[in-house]
């Protein structure tokens, strides 16, 4: 007997329109029933559950938003056919944290990554320097060097 809780295993509502749309059927997160009805379903649905709320966390559109939540609307899984008020209420907050923060650029440019101005450590001087040889290295950290005891530096 085939389990429901298998991949491959469900079917779902068919929204071929969203789909083509955002590149996946949000029904494949939605249309799971949240609330257990045995101790062994409880583990499985607070997974499914946590799943819904990364997912909803990671979506990065509002375009994606307002898919997931026209999907929502058509299956029903809530009090008298409508929409779960949770699950529209995580949708919501990320709409508007989308609004306020922007989306993600649709694609990120190639290549390596510069790190912000912020972090770099060399000034443009060092980065012309020849390579030291371990000597020099050697004397440049003991030229440095601070006396512990609030007296003078080494050798002075």
């Amino acid at each position: 007997m085939p389990s429901t809780n298998q991949a491959g295993g469900r079917d779902f509502p068919a929204f071929d329109n969203i789909e083509a749309d955002i590149g996946h059927n949000p029904a494949r997160y939605l249309d799971w029933d949240f609330l257990a009805e045995s101790y062994g379903d409880r583990d499985i649905k607070s997974g499914r559950k946590l799943l819904l709320k990364a997912r909803i966390r990671g979506i990065d559109r509002i375009e994606v938003v307002r898919a997931y939540k026209a999907v929502e609307r058509a299956i029903g899984r809530g009090p008298a056919g409508g929409p779960r008020e949770a699950v529209m209420r995580l949708l919501d907050q990320r709409e508007q944290f989308l609004q306020e923060a922007g989306e993600r650029p649709e694609r990120l440019s190639y290549g390596p990554r510069r790190p912000p101005e912020s972090y770099a450590t060399e000034t443009d001087d060092e980065r012309d320097e020849q390579p030291l040889t371990a000597a020099e290295k050697l004397s440049r950290m003991r030229s440095g060097r601070v006396a512990t005891d609030g007296g003078e530096r080494d050798g002075e």
